[in-house]
């Protein structure tokens, strides 16, 4: 049997239900505009008691409603959608990470340009060429020597910049390897959180949206796979090998002192395996500047070799044979090749003819240095110019690459962003039309708590009254 107070039960359970739906609302318009925010749902459902009547389904059996409670509080996610973005999200990490950088090595070589090697080398061939139509002139020399100067100057700016470059890429790849390692603790911290609360039948709905946040981050550094056990609680695989699992990390370790050193797990000592990301972007890069700058030493060396053998053929205005009019650097600051000092200080050892017999005019070993670029070099397999100018096009080749593929998955990741949104964000027009809804179901519930009080106080107050 139930008692008289039954009705009142149930109206309360009402009650309450429609005001932790109308809590709900209010949490989800508080976090419409929060990152990384799942909207929430309060799901109820109805309560009942054994049947009444009869003992056996049949006529006069029923089952007594108890009233509505609030059994769960789910959020919208879709889990196919947040493995979609994440794997685009690590390839728009490896590409634009590559974009940004690339722009500043084209910055750095600053082609075509009046300032730049390929303008620089002209000249100076053309102050050669200046040379042979007047061996003798003191002030053509000077010219020589200056355009040379420049030219040693302008090459070294330019390595010692792709250097610098390469050390700075090193140190992000440091700064990448340690938020990889902060993310993984955070987010092996958030399943001890939500194991423990779950484990008591409360669904992590807030904490959930913080690991899967977290997530987002740890897909655009370096590219991931993941899967929730029974317990609620995730794994991340990077590569083949486990970064969390449950409560335990992984951490992975690098050397930024060590232009050669890559990513390794500390616990298997291993390379830690990526197919994007931005730490694959970064290191990708730091090859790709190391191979422009090894093709620029090969470039200088060439020139230098060359470029001395022919000048050591001839003789100066002294009637001596000719010096190194270059050298190589021995510096660790970056810098390729310099103007020799015999070269610096007297610009009468600059060897323009090809005998000592001291013929006015004699500009044969001019010559053959300023046809030196059009020679064709076995070092470069080509010539000077037409090696420098295939330099210049493998970076804007490279440059226009990785600005083409962070654009296309630019585009990418904002589409599949936008469908998760459509799916989890908080629509404010339905949350208003959720708060209508709770708000006249409450007042309802209120209005019939009232009323069962007016049947109880008749009951309690007025029956036996009559015939007194």
């Amino acid at each position: 049997m139930y008692s008289s107070f039954f009705g009142i039960e149930i109206a309360k359970k009402a009650l309450f239900a429609q005001q932790r739906g109308l809590e709900n609302v209010a949490h989800n318009v508080a976090n419409a505009n929060t990152e990384g925010y799942s909207r929430q749902k309060a799901v109820m459902e109805a309560t009942f008691m054994k049947p009444y009547g009869l003992t056996t389904a049949g006529a006069g059996a029923y089952q007594l409603g108890t009233g509505v409670k609030v059994s769960d509080i789910v959020r919208i996610r879709d889990d196919f959608a947040d493995m979609q973005y994440r794997s685009e999200n690590s390839s728009l990490g490896r590409w634009s990470v590559q974009a940004d950088m690339l722009k500043q090595i084209e910055a750095v070589f600053n082609e075509p340009s009046d300032i730049g090697v390929s303008s620089v080398l002209t000249q100076f061939w053309q102050a050669l060429e200046e040379l042979s139509k007047n061996p003798e002139a003191i002030e053509i020399r000077e010219t020589v020597k200056e355009r040379a100067v420049t030219l040693v100057e302008t090459i070294n700016h330019t390595a010692i910049e792709l250097k610098e470059l390469m050390e700075d890429v090193n140190f992000n790849i440091s700064v990448k390897v340690s938020e990889i390692n902060t993310l993984a603790r955070q987010i092996a911290a958030l399943n001890s959180e939500i194991y423990q609360l779950e484990i008591r039948g409360v669904t992590a709905a807030d904490l959930r949206d913080r690991r899967d946040f977290l997530l987002d981050q740890l897909s655009k550094l370096v590219d991931i796979r993941t899967y929730e056990d029974e317990n609620g609680l995730f794994t991340v695989n990077v590569g083949g090998a486990i970064l969390v699992k449950g409560y335990d990390t992984s951490p992975v370790i690098f050397d930024s002192s060590n232009l050669d050193d890559l990513p390794i797990w500390q616990e298997y000592n291993l390379p830690l395996s990526m197919n994007s990301g931005e730490l694959k972007g970064l290191l990708d890069l730091r090859d790709k500047i190391s191979g422009y700058l090894e093709s620029l030493r090969t470039f200088a060396q060439a020139f230098v070799e060359s470029f001395n053998e022919i000048h050591k053929g001839g003789y100066d205005l002294y009637g001596e044979p000719g010096r190194d009019f270059f050298t190589l650097s021995q510096s660790d600051d970056g810098s390729l090749l310099f103007v020799s000092q015999d070269i610096l200080n007297d610009v009468r050892r600059i060897a323009a003819a090809e005998t000592s017999s001291g013929v006015p005019g004699d500009n044969r070993n001019a010559l053959k240095l300023a046809d030196l670029r059009y020679a064709h070099l076995s070092a470069l397999n080509g010539t000077l110019d037409d090696y420098y100018g295939a330099l210049i096009s493998r970076i804007g080749i490279d440059s226009q690459e990785a600005q083409r593929m962070a654009e296309a998955q630019e585009y990418m990741v904002s589409q599949l962003d936008e469908r998760r949104k459509e799916i989890s964000s908080v629509s404010l027009d339905e949350e208003m039309t959720k708060m209508i809804m709770y708000q006249h179901a409450y007042n309802a519930a209120a209005r019939m708590v009232t009323a069962i009080d007016e049947m109880l106080e008749i009951i309690i107050n007025r029956m036996g009254v009559a015939g007194r």
